[in-house]
């Protein structure tokens, strides 16, 4: 596969060639966006809990001003050093420089700091500060979700409180969140931290990709002591632990971006490749007088196409294959499955869409794995079979959008296979 920022210029050059249709080049230009935009990683949790240090831990240099009165800091990539002021009737103040504590204007709301650092070219960062039984923490954490990639809750016990807060949360940000237990070290010295740990992995379980306790001091010293990282300090503060999960994150992230782009451009037939610029036309040059004709060179035999299906069904032989004549019944059976299961869901046919493109999307893949699997060569279900990966494709850039009108479209997309599927197995 080509490198990121080469695949992100292929597709800027396939939008501004018009090489999509109308309905491609909206979804390509949303994809575009998406790949050029920075990783937005925020950290939450209450006054004293360590966001700030946590922040500057990652970026290995103190960077995030500590504002713990302020409800939310953003420390972006500018120019130049600026700071922006969001005031509550939604005016903004801009100051050249650092933010300083003692001129902050009065009820400042947020508060956007930028720099010229590179690294934060490609990670953005939110410090939220909650307060406890706060009235507008459930509008903070929602307007939070909205602008969020990767989630860090830092804590040293994850109270009632805390799990309250975080309940609200939408599911798609949990499975991309971790729990930190920073000021590890003093609950290490106090002899709590294995029982800590061990007392939240059932709410981790359920809440947040993975744990990890942070001796963040240490780790910050670790990365800020010399010019090399300290690498045994760092590995045993678990600073590397929860930075290493957090690229990993940002990797698995831009693996799925580009499977999205390559979709995209296979749906619609657009190589990925740089055209070859095409040589000038060479100058015909008259043959000497009385030249005898050369001989016509033999034509080599076309060289065999590989059938990509022919190699993949051969590597999966000893798989069990489902009957091929129970294979459209079985089909169309998922399908009419999926539909029944979203209208019992709690909200019924208005249930998230989040929820609604998740269960669609794998309705989809189960349905490719399933005429895929199938010994069948027919034309019937070939046709079939091209239908559900074409269905399946469209279903995974629906999912990027994560909209109302995203989850609309999903439970169109298989209600017409569905459709299609009936009419196809009636004549």
């Amino acid at each position: 596969m080509a490198p990121f920022e080469q695949i992100a210029t292929r597709l800027q050059q396939a939008l501004e060639r018009g090489a999509l249709p109308p309905e491609g080049q909206s979804i390509g230009q949303r994809l575009l966006t998406h790949l050029s935009s920075p990783t937005r990683i925020t950290v939450i949790g209450h006054p004293g809990s360590g966001k700030s240090s946590l922040v500057n831990m990652l970026l290995g240099e103190q960077l995030m001003p500590d504002l713990g009165q302020i409800a939310a800091v953003e420390l972006w990539y500018g120019p130049s050093a600026r700071a922006l002021f969001e005031l509550p009737d939604g005016s903004v103040r801009a100051k050249d420089g650092l933010v300083d504590p003692a001129h902050i204007p009065a009820g400042t709301f947020r508060i956007r700091q930028e720099l010229p650092d590179e690294r934060l070219r490609k990670r953005r960062f939110l410090e939220l500060t909650l307060r406890d039984g706060g009235p507008d923490q459930p509008a903070l954490l929602e307007w939070m979700a909205k602008r969020t990639d990767i989630a860090i809750w830092c804590t040293q016990q994850f109270n009632d409180l805390e799990r309250a807060a975080w309940a609200g949360v939408p599911d798609h940000l949990k499975d991309h969140s971790f729990l930190a237990l920073t000021m590890a070290d003093r609950l290490h010295m106090r002899g709590e931290l294995g029982g800590r740990i061990s007392a939240l992995q059932p709410v981790v379980a359920e809440e947040f990709l993975r744990l990890y306790p942070v001796a963040t001091r240490q780790a910050i010293a670790a990365r800020e002591a010399a010019e090399q990282t300290n690498d045994k300090l760092w590995s045993a503060s678990g600073g590397k632990a929860l930075f290493d999960g957090i690229q990993q994150q940002i990797d698995a992230a831009r693996t799925a971006d580009l499977d999205h782009v390559h979709i995209l451009l296979d749906r619609y037939k657009v190589s990925l490749e740089e055209p070859e610029p095409q040589a000038a036309p060479k100058a015909e040059v008259a043959p000497p007088p009385k030249a005898q004709p050369a001989p016509e060179p033999v034509a080599a035999p076309p060289k065999p196409r590989i059938d990509i299906a022919d190699v993949v069904r051969r590597a999966t032989q000893h798989d069990p294959k489902p009957e091929p004549a129970r294979v459209i019944d079985r089909a169309l059976e998922l399908l009419q499955g999926c539909a029944e299961e979203l209208i019992e869901t709690p909200n019924g046919p208005t249930a998230a869409s989040d929820v609604v493109l998740e269960r669609c999307s794998r309705a989809a893949e189960e349905l490719v794995t399933l005429l895929t699997s199938s010994d069948d060569r027919s034309e019937e279900i070939e046709a079939f079979r091209e239908d559900a990966i074409e269905g399946e494709q469209m279903l995974m850039l629906l999912r990027l959008e994560r909209s109302e009108n995203a989850a609309a479209d999903a439970l169109t997309v298989l209600v017409q296979m569905k459709k299609e599927m009936s009419e196809r197995r009636a004549r």
